[in-house]
């Protein structure tokens, strides 16, 4: 029916070019060609429409690499056997919801799309960052995230709840987009992809993302292995699943090329309220400001007359091994420096230990990520099915930067010159063309 929609149109659009109709008689020597020409532009733009690649882009947030082989993810096994993988997708720093995002959106350290934490402040400016702001303020923001690529280059992209997918990057939204609500179904989500990528295929989105947190809340409430998150990955495991049929339903019935990709924005790590570390007990000084990032603390100096060196010769001291302050090295190695919301002191501690107001009170946390990529557990996975991508091929390790320009090749985007990645070792999941 959508190719003969099509068809109907564009030849009225010649006959409208041409001044002609049916019953001017010296034109009717003129319409067989004019047919021909028509039709072989139809022909050609349906072509088009019909081997246009789409692709879905899903985030199971805190789903960590080794969850890939529990027996709960069952069918995302079974989906990446038809496919590739990425046994770990390493992460930026630091490995948190919001940063790791929009790193695999705009292919850019955090540092450089500017939001290098889920709260983090500026010695810039007086206000902070906190989650999602950037739809109200997206001065937070930079760089060009895949979905405003594709609509700068005349595609369409439908967002659901990607992390600042809702907020205005270089001054344009994506064509769909919902505002964050957790309280939205999955099934809900689900069926919402399902209706965008069942459009005709002029109307057909070329990104569509989705996005779950189950995994992340209930890991950080009751452990990596508690029973709560199993039951979060068989939930989220199942809408996989619907999610894979009603694509391969759509490739097979409209000769679609739509692809799936699942990523995760970091891992997670058992910790232990045993052994929290208390900010109340850490120094507070005048003239700076403290922002507890739960696996770090940032100090920064707003005066800048105080101090400096006193306040880590005293946060040195108190350590007695459970944390350790960040040196320039550090922050080189991690690309996490040159940014005003970097801040002048950090102080970093390890698995099973968070900095936590009132120490171990708080005994509903037992899961935490923010660490950096060192720590094994913070790693995440990556699977790419679909008629656009190898099948069988398993990639050791590849970096959540890699998904960019990988992404942007598939949908034959041209990318930015500021991007980090040419998609490294990820480029081999790709099929020749």
């Amino acid at each position: 029916m959508a190719g003969s929609y099509s068809a109907e149109a564009s030849l009225c659009y010649l006959f409208r070019l041409h001044k002609l109709t049916p019953i001017q008689p010296r034109a009717n020597r003129l319409i067989p060609r004019l047919l021909i020409i028509a039709l072989g532009l139809v022909a050609s733009l349906w072509g088009a429409a019909s081997t246009g690649q789409t692709l879905v882009l899903v985030s199971i947030d805190g789903f960590r690499w080794d969850y890939f082989d529990w027996p709960q993810a069952k069918n995302v096994r079974s989906i990446a056997a038809q496919g590739s993988r990425v046994t770990k997708l390493r992460t930026v720093y630091p490995s948190k919801t919001f940063p790791g995002h929009l790193s695999i959106a705009t292919g850019l350290h955090p540092t450089q799309h500017g939001v290098i934490d889920n709260y983090f402040c500026r010695s810039d400016r007086s206000d902070c960052y906190s989650m999602g702001k950037g739809r109200k303020d997206p001065s937070w923001l930079a760089g060009i995230p895949l979905w405003t690529l594709v609509e700068q280059q005349g595609g369409r992209a439908s967002t659901f709840f990607w992390p600042e997918s809702d907020a205005p990057f270089a001054n344009r939204l994506p064509t769909d987009y919902r505002a964050f609500d957790g309280r939205v179904p999955h099934r809900e989500r689900v069926q919402q992809v399902v209706d965008w990528l069942a459009l005709p295929a002029e109307q057909r989105p070329e990104l569509v993302t989705l996005y779950f947190s189950i995994v992340d809340s209930a890991s950080h409430t009751y452990g990596p292995a508690a029973p709560a998150t199993l039951s979060a990955i068989i939930e989220v495991d199942r809408q996989i699943a619907v999610l894979w049929q009603a694509i391969e339903s759509i490739n097979s019935q409209q000769g679609a090329d739509i692809n799936l990709m699942l990523v995760s924005d970091h891992g997670m790590s058992e910790v232990n309220p045993d052994l929290f570390i208390d900010t109340n007990t850490l120094p507070r000084p005048k003239g700076f400001k403290r922002v507890n990032g739960s696996t770090r603390v940032t100090y920064y100096q707003r005066d800048p007359d105080v101090d400096i060196d006193s306040l880590e010769s005293e946060l040195d001291s108190m350590s007695d091994g459970r944390w350790k302050r960040l040196s320039s090295l550090d922050l080189s190695e991690r690309h996490f420096e040159n940014h005003p919301g970097v801040g002048d002191i950090i102080i970093e501690t390890a698995p099973p230990r968070v900095f936590r107001r009132g120490g171990g009170q708080d005994v509903n946390l037992r899961g935490m990520h923010g660490y950096p990529a060192t720590v094994e557990d913070m790693a995440a996975f990556l699977v790419a099915v679909g008629p656009s991508f190898q099948e069988g091929s398993v990639i050791p390790e590849a970096h959540q930067l890699d998904v960019y320009p990988v992404a942007a090749t598939l949908l034959d985007l041209e990318v930015p010159d500021n991007i980090v990645s040419d998609g490294g070792p990820l480029r081999a999941i790709l099929r020749a063309r």
